[in-house]
């Protein structure tokens, strides 16, 4: 007599022997990974057990139970724990970690398709390390990988570039498309794998927050609140944290009160050049909880090789508050003249104190390690640097004693202080920003304003000075 059994198999795998009356069929459908099989066999069928099933068919069913609990034992119970562990190692951020995405739980591979993008019509003479540097004024950039020729060796024009946040991602692909790089005009979209359906499981980003990228590392948390605190009050302002050189990365978030101040903010401050960097700022992709930024430093541990050198150690500290309120007073003064608009009011002094103009003079201090190093191209070389910050009336040279430059700054052992003076004081501001904790030749420059009074009765005597030819 003929009777039915089927037993459950994992990956279409059949371990089973087959006697010659036998015939089997895998369904291999989109839904089971079951086997059935037609076996001759003398057991009568027609002894009904009281589950309604013969003894035959009971025996096939408990086979395939055993099978399947051998299967969540072995196969399945390691793949289970693989899963486990990743997810667990996921969730295990660190403390500086600011990507509101990871910090609310979405899963890492919907967040990595949202941060990648598709490039094409690359010179051929470009290399990854050319498109990371390019690419990186929007954010960090994670990873960048070309499809190379195994014939030739060389890329095929082709590539793609990965962010840690999708909002860098997504400023690239609105300003770097159809960008002339190297001579050729770049061609920016989404890899084939993104579906934008993938997004409905995200938390919604709050329309009083905005993505900030390409700040300079000498501006520090304290002076980008108060640089964008004209436009409305700032709640947060956190900027994304490198644990190895405890500086930050250029780029975070900043949060106000209320949605028309970001709105604002984001419209006049994308473009806007703040320490000789040119700002990217636009409103947020993607929601979630906001980290600790730089403070998260505090609370780690200094990298092994801190003790032997301070070269990666965050030299910029917040400004004293007047100072800051200047910044943020030059900051919006560029900006009305720019659109034209007197709506924007920089935020008024804590204290009754009048605010004081900021000099136009910079001091740069630590340029060189002494009178020896000091050559005829000094001066136009620091001129051509400073030029970058607003337009240069004078460049002196200045030689002084030890005690003469450690009672201007409190910087030992220099011999030599550079001073620019400027056109105008807002370009002074800048100077600093820009100056002040940046290396030059392997030394740490210092950069500070510079009563103007002081400074003519100082340089007065001076002969080592040069003015630029387009100077009035």
């Amino acid at each position: 007599m003929i009777h039915q059994e089927w037993w459950l198999t994992y990956e279409g795998l059949w371990t089973e022997s087959k006697g010659e009356d036998e015939t089997c069929e895998n369904t291999n459908d989109a839904n089971s990974n079951y086997v059935w099989c037609i076996v001759g066999s003398n057991i009568d069928t027609d002894t009904v057990l009281p589950n309604g099933l013969t003894q035959a068919q009971q025996d096939s069913v408990d086979r395939a139970l055993a099978y399947a609990r051998e299967l969540q034992q072995t196969v399945f119970k390691d793949i289970l724990e693989e899963e486990r562990q990743r997810s667990d190692e996921e969730r295990k951020l660190p403390a500086c970690t600011v990507n509101p995405g990871l910090l609310a739980g979405v899963d890492m591979r919907n967040l990595s398709v949202m941060s990648r993008l598709y490039v094409g019509s690359i010179n051929f003479e470009l290399t990854e390390e050319h498109i990371q540097r390019v690419f990186s004024e929007f954010g960090s950039v994670s990873s960048v990988s070309m499809a190379k020729d195994p014939a030739t060796g060389r890329h095929k024009g082709f590539g793609f570039v990965e962010y840690d946040v999708p909002e860098a991602a997504t400023l690239a692909m609105d300003v770097m498309n159809g960008m002339m790089v190297g001579g050729r005009q770049l061609k920016i979209g989404r890899p084939n794998n993104y579906n934008l359906a993938v997004t409905q499981g995200f938390p919604a980003p709050p329309d009083e927050r905005i993505y900030v990228a390409n700040v300079n590392e000498a501006i520090s948390e304290d002076v980008l609140r108060e640089i964008f605190a004209p436009f409305g009050e700032v709640k947060a302002c956190v900027l994304s944290a490198d644990v190895t050189t405890r500086k930050h990365r250029g780029w975070g978030f900043i949060e106000f009160a209320e949605s028309t101040p970001a709105e604002q903010a984001a419209m006049a401050m994308n473009g806007f050049s703040l320490g000789n960097l040119t700002l990217r700022v636009r409103k947020c992709v993607v929601g979630g909880p906001l980290g600790e930024g730089m403070a998260a430093l505090t609370s780690l541990p200094l990298p092994s090789e801190a003790g032997a050198s301070n070269n990666g150690l965050q030299t910029t500290g917040p400004r004293p508050p007047q100072q800051v309120i200047d910044v943020a007073a030059s900051i919006n003064m560029s900006i009305s003249e720019a659109t034209g608009s007197a709506t924007i009011q920089p935020p008024a002094p804590q204290t009754a104190q009048k605010a004081v103009t900021p000099s136009p003079i910079v001091v740069l201090e630590n340029v060189v390690g002494g009178r020896s190093e000091v050559d005829d191209e000094l001066a136009a070389d620091m001129e051509g640097e400073g030029s970058k910050c607003g337009a240069i009336a004078k460049v002196v040279v200045h030689f002084a004693s030890q005690e003469e430059i450690q009672a201007a700054s409190g910087v030992e052992g220099s011999e030599v202080s550079i001073f620019l003076q400027f056109k105008e004081a807002a370009s002074a501001v800048r100077a600093v920003e820009l100056f002040d904790g940046r290396w030059f030749a392997g030394r740490q420059v210092a950069a500070s304003h510079f009563d103007l009074e002081r400074y003519r009765a100082v340089t007065s005597a001076d002969t080592m000075v040069y003015i630029p030819e387009a100077s009035d």
